[in-house]
This record gives C-alpha cells, sequence and structure tokens, in this order.
C-alpha cells in the first residue's frame, strides 16, 4: 500500500459508524453481496465518487468542496463518519440493493439509533442497538408493551403475596394492552409453607 492508501484506510478504520451483514444463520441462503461497489444506478449518480485501484466505487462525497467522504464501501461494511439521516438512508438502500435483510450496527449512538429507526421502517432487522419506545414509534412500530408488562407482572409476583389478587391485576393490564392473558399469566412456584400442608 502507497502513502495516501494507507492513510485512507487508517481513516476507515478509525471511522466507527458502520453498517454490515450479519452472517448467516444455518440453513440460511447465503444470496448476499459483499462485493466492493455494488451499489445501485441512483447513489451512483447522486454522489461524487472516488474509485479503488480496480475502478470500483470506493467513497462518496457530497460534492466537491468536502474532504471527507459521506460515506465509505469496503464491501463487507459501509461506514459513515457522521450520522446524517439522508447518508444513512443512502447506505441503506446499498444494503438492500445487495440482500443484507439482517445488519449489524457499530459507532455512536445517535448513529446507532438513526439505522435502526431507519432500517426497522423498511423492514430490515438489525443488532447492535437497543431502542427505546420512542424508537419504536419513530421507526412506525407499535411500542414494546410484550416486554414491559412481563417486567411489571414479575414486581406484581414479587410484592403481592395473594394469588388471585396477582392474576386479576395481571389479567387487567394484559386486556389493557391488548395482549392475551395467558402470555403474561405464569403461576408463581409454590411456596415452602405450601408444599409442606
Amino acid at each position: 500500500m502507497t502513502g495516501p492508501q494507507q492513510a485512507r484506510q487508517l481513516a476507515d478504520d478509525a471511522s466507527a459508524n458502520r453498517i454490515g451483514p450479519e452472517r448467516a444463520r444455518v440453513g440460511e441462503a447465503k444470496a448476499r453481496s459483499t462485493v466492493k461497489g455494488d451499489v445501485p444506478q441512483p447513489i451512483l449518480d447522486r454522489y461524487l465518487i472516488e474509485r479503488d485501484l480496480r475502478g470500483r466505487a470506493e467513497r462518496f462525497y457530497r460534492d466537491h468542496r468536502t474532504p471527507d467522504p459521506a460515506f465509505t464501501d469496503t464491501g463487507r461494511r459501509l461506514s459513515a463518519g457522521q450520522a446524517y439521516p439522508d447518508t444513512i438512508a443512502d447506505m441503506l438502500k446499498v444494503a438492500r440493493h445487495r440482500g443484507w435483510t439482517r445488519l449489524k450496527v457499530e459507532g455512536d449512538e445517535a448513529f446507532r439509533r438513526e439505522v435502526w429507526i431507519q432500517a426497522r421502517a423498511q423492514g430490515l432487522d438489525v443488532s447492535g442497538y437497543r431502542p427505546r419506545d420512542r424508537d419504536r414509534q419513530a421507526a412506525g412500530l407499535p411500542p414494546d408493551r410484550g416486554t414491559r408488562l412481563m417486567r411489571a407482572a414479575a414486581v406484581v409476583r414479587a410484592l403481592i403475596p395473594d394469588i388471585d389478587a396477582q392474576r386479576r391485576l395481571i389479567d387487567h393490564a394484559a386486556r389493557l394492552a391488548g395482549l392475551r392473558e395467558q402470555v403474561l399469566r405464569r403461576d408463581p412456584p409454590p411456596r415452602a409453607s405450601d408444599r409442606f400442608r
């Protein structure tokens, strides 16, 4: 590698904001592209492109005055220095074009959050970020009521000794949330004092 190539590689490695495909699961078809430069034509038309020695699109610039690329394509991952929503949208277009349906995201929280929101809105699975309820709402998904109710049910079981009262509270909360009672109802294990009666 020459001096400029080494500098670029170090800059790419320093950019911690990355999107890449998750590893294929057992039995899953590997019809996913990880070829550098495999980019849809509208993305190629939108950016100024710097190519590698083989002529593959590698660095995507917004305009000629920008010293840093909006994002970089290394084949197995797409990297960006900033969490700009329109850049992330373009990166996700490249990911969809390549057949990446499950993504792994790394980087600062703002980047991971924006990738998660946009990818989930497009139906892509994302690991590497734990969303809050408002993130789910921003992605057009319903709030995660099931998990919250499971936690509330555990608290009810721990604080209320009367089993019938526990069931009534949990069933009522499940009905209000629109969930089936059977999802949350779990009979508590018998107490030691009940076993010897």
